[in-house]
């Protein structure tokens, strides 16, 4: 009986779009813009359906998928104990079908956005999509932080290259901090791999081999507290938490819209992801120590940044800062240290997939159609483009958490589990929800003021503007799609990694 797993391969997956970005690199289709992007495109829709394989195999009884490179017969770096080891389970691959979407969908949008440099831009844009989908499947801490280190060449490229008049200030400012940030994660990784050869007799690297306990008396807690932060700001670099939220918001800024989608909606959920697979699920004694001190950190990231997206006058900003916002619910959520609170956390992950990139193509062609990022220039684009104003109720109500929409399980969950947060000051988590709950409101007002400065209000120019047609239309209306219908049917994302915050929830009871 033929096994249908022997077609099923996580090097595919992972390593398929390094092979095309060779391709499109090639003299294969010279300089021809056209052959390029639909090359591109038909590579990253057959991506799709093959990693829709993948979900639909784990929807119907497969285990988790694990795989490693060898090489003749051997593990990679065996005698260092480091292994190019990947693996995934519901949660991961679902991460790599979304971001497999994305991917898709920021290739069709880029056929107007982008006009120079194409060969370039679709090679590069594919060693990301390699290297972002490493880093959800490594198994290996070193081959993880090799996939971190690999995304932020194509992203400085990306961003300098194709942004706006400062992208090359704001590239070299978001390269300086992630950086920054992977040589306290490189100092963490080496710690835990002496930790691990300590701890069991035996060199290895694997994410798997490790659980760090005090009682284990290999390291002192000092250092282990150390190593916990150091991890901890290496991924809040990139997630980003205040006050490391500069450098995101200026490359957003400057960043063209189609690597804006990808930075808010795929690159910010590596650092999330990592923030679950190396502090809590390594960490757990430490995490649960310092729960208290990540929810204040999660709360004034919230109220921060609902303030800072009220207060902007530009499009581009405010939606910058509703990102930020979107990341302090999910760190929220992971301080609560409960199932509740991680079953929010991860819903609010994927919802921040969909809306992220939504708010980034509607603003891209916002912006691409008015010249301008100001509210003040575009007002009355509703009387122009009924079609554009509608799909952006849709992203808009999202955003707020509007009931029905992708958001509003993902919000209830994580308010919820931060109320029943389960700390030695029992008052300190109701404060915390209570001030995140008022900075919500600010999100919802700062949504709707980004609403009525771009729909409403007379038009300041008596030009006429074309509606979203074609294939944009296309993409944005999909993506309303998947946040209403996630929005109506919660359960169809949580099936896929309840047994993973079941498991988390599990460990910190240990």
């Amino acid at each position: 009986m033929f096994d249908i797993t022997s077609l099923l391969s996580l090097n595919i997956i992972i390593f398929a779009p390094a092979v095309a970005a060779l391709i499109v690199a090639s003299p294969l289709f010279g300089t021809n813009q056209i052959y390029i992007r639909r090359f591109t495109k038909t590579f990253a829709t057959i991506h799709l359906l093959y990693s829709l394989f993948f979900v639909a195999y784990y929807l119907y009884g497969s285990d988790n998928f694990y795989q490693e490179i060898t090489i003749l017969g051997n593990s990679w770096l065996s005698k260092l104990g480091i292994n190019a080891a990947f693996g995934a389970d519901g949660f991961t691959i679902l991460l790599c079908a979304f971001t497999s979407l994305i991917f898709l969908f920021v290739f069709i949008i880029s056929k107007t956005m982008i006009r120079t440099k194409h060969k370039m831009y679709y090679a590069l844009m594919l060693v990301l999509f390699s290297s972002t989908l490493g880093i959800f499947c490594a198994k290996d801490m070193f081959v993880f932080l090799l996939f971190w280190q690999t995304e932020l060449i194509p992203i400085f490229l990306l961003i300098s290259q194709w942004g706006g008049v400062k992208a090359p200030k704001a590239a070299q400012k978001y390269i300086l901090y992630n950086f920054s940030g992977s040589l306290l994660l490189m100092v963490a990784m080496i710690s835990l791999y002496y930790y691990g050869y300590h701890a069991n007799g035996t060199l290895s690297s694997s994410i798997d081999f490790l659980r760090i306990y005090q009682a284990d008396n290999i390291f002192p807690e000092l250092l282990q507290d150390i190593i916990f932060w150091c991890l901890f700001i290496g991924f809040a670099v990139k997630l980003p938490i205040i006050p490391f939220h500069t450098c995101y918001t200026s490359c957003l800024t400057e960043a063209p819209a189609p690597v804006r989608a990808l930075i808010s909606s795929v690159l910010i959920n590596t650092a999330a992801y990592g923030l679950i697979r190396f502090n809590l699920d390594l960490f757990p004694e430490l995490f649960t120590k310092f729960a208290p001190i990540i929810m204040l950190i999660a709360v004034t990231g919230i109220l921060w940044a609902s303030f800072g997206a009220f207060k902007q006058k530009e499009i581009v900003k405010t939606t910058a800062y509703i990102n930020i916002v979107y990341m302090g619910f999910f760190l929220l959520g992971l301080s609560a240290a409960n199932k509740t609170g991680f079953d929010g956390a991860f819903f609010i992950m994927f919802a921040n997939i969909f809306v992220a990139a939504a708010l980034s193509i509607m603003t891209g062609y916002i912006e691409q159609t008015f010249k301008t990022k100001s509210f003040q220039e575009i007002a009355g684009l509703g009387k122009f483009a009924p079609r554009l104003m509608s799909l952006s109720y849709i992203i808009i109500f999202a955003v707020i958490g509007v009931p029905l929409t992708i958001s509003f399980s993902g919000f209830f969950l994580v308010f919820s589990g931060a109320f029943s947060a389960d700390f030695a000051d029992a008052l300190m988590p109701k404060i915390c929800t209570a001030v995140s709950f008022v900075s919500f409101i600010l999100l919802a007002a700062s949504g709707l003021r980004l609403l009525d400065g771009c729909f409403g209000g007379i038009s300041q120019t008596e030009k006429k503007y074309n509606d979203i047609t074609g294939h944009r239309l296309m993409v944005l209306l999909i993506l309303c799609l998947f946040i209403i219908f996630f929005g109506c049917f919660p359960d169809s994302l949580m099936s896929f990694y309840s047994d993973v915050t079941d498991m988390l929830a599990e460990v910190l009871r240990v």
